[in-house]
């Protein structure tokens, strides 16, 4: 009888250990896939990751959904990038769970401004506004003052190397017992941000400078135009598309520029773009600035950009 009670405690002990694992790992939540793929880099087996922009989602108007704010409950964590949803929800995720820590992974970076005549969707602060929370009312006033800002700092490496430090020091003060293993963690990725920063310059090198412009139909490879020095002109007009008159103006100054490639999100349509690109003589280039593999992401735009200009 003893020996059928120790093989069924051994049992339940196995059993209860995948669970025990899961429970020892620090929750952190984070808004975009890239900034996800940063935190398993520094967190490695440490961290578990809750991602609340699906892919295909509107990174700029996402609101977290009843079932995400759950899921956030048990959150120790969360990595904002200082996009729109995220300022304007700071308030309500905390009100849901107090003692989530917020870490503001865009502090200190230096940020460029949107391109003349973009606007930024207000869809977030509406939401906020609209549960009537004084937090969200005051991180929507406060977002006001920078809202022209590009948000979309995790497309360069310069701009993550300082990123994924930060996200090391907000983990080590979080789980203080494991900062030696952050900081490891964060040393073997900035090699591995350094050499895919090498790489992407290789692919520039010896481009001259008429042939470094590209169109974009939603601005968001700025800070990536800005390490390489290329030049990003926008397609999208105050959030939309292009006028007919705005069209042909692009379309005149594309040729002007020389501009060899168009940038496309997979997310948006193609239609615009490919109209622009037959006019130009340019080629169209998927680039999803919302890929979870950051790195490989990143050097197949790079790639992509570089044939179209052969």
């Amino acid at each position: 009888m003893r020996k059928i009670f120790g093989i069924l405690a051994v049992v339940l002990l196995a059993c209860a250990l995948p669970g025990l694992a899961l429970a020892a790992k620090m929750q952190v939540a984070v808004g975009v896939a890239p900034v996800a793929s940063f935190a398993k880099k520094i967190g490695g087996e440490l961290v578990q990751t809750t991602l609340l922009v699906p892919a295909g989602a509107d990174a700029h108007t996402y609101e977290p959904k009843p079932s995400q704010m759950r899921a956030l409950s048990g959150a120790a964590l969360y990595l904002s990038c200082g996009l729109e949803f995220e300022e304007a929800w700071e308030g309500r995720l905390k009100s849901a769970n107090p003692k989530l820590v917020f870490a503001h992974l865009d502090a200190g970076l230096k940020k460029l401004p949107m391109p003349e005549g973009h606007e930024h969707h207000d869809h977030g602060h509406a939401a906020a506004a609209a549960h009537g929370h004084d937090h969200d009312h005051k991180a929507a006033a406060a977002h006001e003052d920078h809202d022209e800002m590009d948000p979309h700092v995790w497309v360069s490496p310069a701009q993550v190397r300082q990123m994924s430090a930060a996200i090391a020091a907000a983990f080590s003060k979080a789980d203080p017992a494991h900062a030696s293993v952050y900081a490891a963690n964060l040393a073997a990725f900035q090699k591995e941000i350094d050499a895919l920063d090498a790489q992407i310059k290789a692919l520039f090198a010896g481009v001259p400078a008429e042939k470094r412009g590209f169109l974009v139909f939603h601005p968001a490879w700025g800070y990536f135009a800005q390490d390489y020095g290329l030049t990003q002109t926008s397609i999208e007009f105050e959030g939309k598309e292009p006028s007919p008159k705005r069209l042909a103006a692009i379309v005149s100054q594309a040729k002007a520029k020389g501009a060899r490639a168009i940038f496309v999100q997979p997310q948006m349509s193609q239609r615009t773009a490919g109209t622009i690109a037959k006019a130009v003589g340019a080629k169209l280039v998927v680039a999803d600035p919302l890929a979870e593999d950051w790195a490989a992401n990143l050097l197949k735009v790079a790639k992509g950009f570089r044939e179209a200009l052969q």
